[in-house]
């Protein structure tokens, strides 16, 4: 019999306390957004990949849904869920990409980065706003969007792969980790 321990590494209760922290920190990133809808830039990535890379996959999903839920109570829009599954997505990469690697170069960083821009920002996200802006009829205003939305992610993949590699790689956030998780 498969018990919720198959799904979910247990974690004790300094791993849980962090964890549910990374949580409200990706909560509280996630409602500092700078643009308009269709060009949103928030840091909410930093710890996503923060959870990715100390969690793992399975608990960053389901860290992406449950935030994504809640941060969505908070907001005065109404609840979709193509942005629960962009997150889930992007928790997937990151946990894939980063978990159990306490140090990461600068291209494996870069590269799953760029997986999580252009699998999740440029073309699931597109899709969600082309979506929910109606703009699947209006070829010229999907083609603009997209076209603006591709201009910021290749703006911001040398930015979030720089941010990205110098908190991953902090010496004071490893130790930390490594007292919580007695290794």
């Amino acid at each position: 019999m498969k018990t919720l321990e198959s799904f979910f590494p247990r974690l004790n209760t300094k791993q849980l306390a962090l964890l549910g922290l990374l949580t409200a920190l990706l909560i509280i990133l996630s409602r500092f957004t700078f643009g308009p809808d269709t060009l949103k830039f928030g840091f909410s990535f930093i710890a996503a990949a923060l959870i990715g890379k100390w969690y793992g996959p399975i608990w960053g999903m389901f860290v992406a849904f449950i935030s994504d839920f809640l941060s969505n109570l908070s907001s005065a829009y109404a609840y979709f869920p193509g942005f629960a599954f962009s997150a889930i997505v992007g928790a997937l990469i990151y946990g894939f990409g980063f978990y159990q690697h306490k140090q990461l170069s600068l291209m494996r960083i870069l590269i799953v980065t760029g997986l999580v821009i252009i699998i999740v920002n440029l073309f699931l996200n597109t899709v969600w706003v082309a979506t929910l802006q109606n703009l699947w009829n209006n070829p010229n205003a999907l083609k603009t969007v997209f076209t603006a939305r591709l201009i910021k992610q290749l703006i911001f993949l040398p930015i979030e792969t720089g941010l990205l590699y110098l908190i991953l790689n902090n010496p004071s956030l490893e130790r930390m980790r490594a007292e919580v998780f007695n290794n």
